[in-house]
């Protein structure tokens, strides 16, 4: 029996598969595939697919951005400026229907990037919540690590 399995595991390893049969590369054909009528077909950057949805993407990741910003104190730095920053894009957001002249008044690159910037920004968000890194420290820091320049 076990040599039966080791045979047929043998044989999947050594069969040889083309670039397009890959698993990896189908599992992301579907989410690359842009329809005819869109403006841009790709965003010339390794693995950022076109986003068609830009604005319902754009205004999900900036509400939720600001709703884990609502459990940091209002007077923590981290949340007074992110959320600055969030509230002014998300209004370019709701102001502007273009894509590519929200691309310019935002002047981050393209809008897949802005989509993505606004995710990692996220992801920072939840763990500032998760250290509370606005809360004092535990022992008082050592003379001069905080002092700058050195």
């Amino acid at each position: 029996m076990s040599a039966r399995l080791l045979r047929s595991a043998v044989v999947r390893a050594t069969q040889q598969r083309t670039m397009y049969e890959n698993p990896y590369i189908n599992r992301f054909k579907a989410r690359s595939k842009v329809s005819e009528d869109f403006h841009k077909k790709t965003t010339g950057i390794t693995g950022l697919f076109v986003n068609e949805h830009p604005h319902r993407a754009l205004t999900v990741v900036y509400g939720r951005i600001l709703r884990a910003l609502e459990q940091m104190p209002r007077d923590a730095a981290y949340r007074k400026y992110t959320e600055a920053v969030v509230k002014q894009r998300l209004a370019l957001v709701q102001a502007e229907n273009d894509i590519k002249k929200l691309e310019e008044k935002i002047g981050m690159g393209q809008i897949e990037e802005v989509i993505e910037q606004a995710e990692y920004e996220l992801e920072t968000t939840r763990a500032m919540i998760d250290s509370k890194a606005w809360e004092p420290l535990v022992e008082t820091a050592p003379k001069g690590q905080w002092s700058w320049p050195v």
